[in-house]
């Protein structure tokens, strides 16, 4: 296997294994709350949410990987910054929305992870195709599950 595929395999099963400790945080002992939720009509079964996100980590972490693969170019080196700390964002966010039932604090980390995504795809539309191309499809689902926890926190905040 070329070292570059190596490389990549090592971000996708990084990404998938963070997916995956995270995703533990979903069981139902330490979410017995969230079914009591009054959630939008729009909520999609439990099922979907572990299938989407797995397919999304493994577009994040290519395109994360093909950022760091022009690492020293200035504008990579910059959606890097930004990729980065939306990455972060992201996996803080189920420990604070499933873990603590901060919905609020939850709903603002993810409308930063939004915006810094949106910067991601802006910075690299031109330069880096697909790595900003493979993001589209992880910020339309940022939206949506944006959307919920906005609903959640409307419905379920005194």
């Amino acid at each position: 296997m070329p070292i570059k595929a190596k490389g990549m395999l090592l971000w996708v099963m990084t990404f998938q294994m963070v997916g995956f400790c995270l995703g533990r945080m979903t069981r139902e002992e330490v979410i017995s709350w969230y079914p009591t939720l009054h959630k939008s009509i729009l909520t999609p079964p439990d099922i979907v949410f572990p299938i989407v996100w797995s397919i999304l980590y493994v577009m994040l972490a290519v395109s994360g990987y093909l950022l760091w693969q022009h690492r020293h170019q200035p504008k990579a080196r910059l959606a890097l910054v930004f990729y980065v700390i939306q990455v972060l964002l992201n996996w803080s966010w189920m420990p604070l929305f499933f873990y603590f039932h901060w919905i609020e604090a939850s709903l603002w980390c993810m409308m930063s992870i939004i915006i810094l995504t949106f910067i991601i795809i802006i910075i690299t539309r031109k330069a880096y195709k697909l790595s900003s191309a493979l993001l589209i499809p992880y910020f339309i689902w940022l939206l949506f599950a944006g959307y919920l926890n906005a609903v959640i926190w409307m419905f379920n905040t005194p």
